[in-house]
């Protein structure tokens, strides 16, 4: 039996192809032990509105530019979850799956989570869960590997027991220049997402866009469905 890992940071309200990832992976590893990236998917994600799309930022604290991912704080002296509620309320009001959706983010954005990662992580395995989705969630973090690029991505997954790497397409280049995972012979599969249209209750179709638009939009029973036929 193949066990595939997928590695990939912890990002806030992730892409649809985020899911299709993890639906294909027996183990996700979220990968939380690397520097913290600004103005990145990390700590932000964006939705469709009437008005153009509506991007939805957690707020951190300030940090040393080496910080890691898992040690960034949230910034809770602003009131950004509450503004996130409202901004999906007046975005999503009227869709067919709207107190779906409003019930899971209001549960999520209780949450009292100091450190970023674990509130990002927290949501994805809970939205995961709700998908039917049975994918082992580890941390890099927990994991105490060493290396950079390539060969901490090898480390861990040789840690978790996988012996095959599920990427996104976007890693092909900078892993080919390492060289790492060829010369080890460890097999890797890359996978770009192919965004497939649902109705999302305005013409033409916006992809790319925070899981939280399908669900207003499929509910979770529609939602898992077409991340199923996605991930194949």
């Amino acid at each position: 039996m193949t066990r595939t890992a997928v590695i990939s940071q912890p990002t806030w309200l992730p892409y649809l192809g985020y899911f299709e990832l993890i639906a294909a992976a027996d183990v996700f590893v979220f990968l939380d032990d690397v520097q913290f990236a600004r103005r990145s998917w990390q700590s932000r994600n964006r939705i469709p509105t009437a008005n153009g799309e509506l991007m939805l930022t957690v707020p951190v604290r300030r940090h040393d530019r080496e910080t890691l991912i898992r040690d960034i704080e949230v910034d809770d002296g602003q009131p950004w979850r509450a503004k996130q509620l409202t901004s999906l309320r007046h975005a999503y009001a009227g869709r067919p799956f709207f107190a779906e959706g409003m019930a899971f983010m209001e549960e999520q954005l209780a949450r009292p989570e100091p450190r970023l990662s674990a509130l990002s992580g927290g949501l994805i395995e809970a939205a995961a869960r709700r998908l039917g989705l049975e994918t082992l969630f580890v941390r890099a973090s927990d994991l105490d590997c060493d290396g950079a690029r390539s060969e901490h991505l090898l480390a861990l997954c040789r840690r978790v027991g996988a012996d095959r790497y599920l990427s996104t397409g976007g890693s092909a280049d900078y892993m080919a220049e390492d060289g790492v995972f060829e010369a080890a012979g460890f097999p890797v599969v890359f996978r770009s997402h192919q965004p497939r249209p649902y109705p999302q209750g305005r013409d033409p179709f916006v992809p790319y866009m925070a899981f939280v638009d399908a669900l207003m939009n499929l509910g979770w029973d529609g939602l898992a469905r077409h991340v199923r036929e996605a991930a194949g």
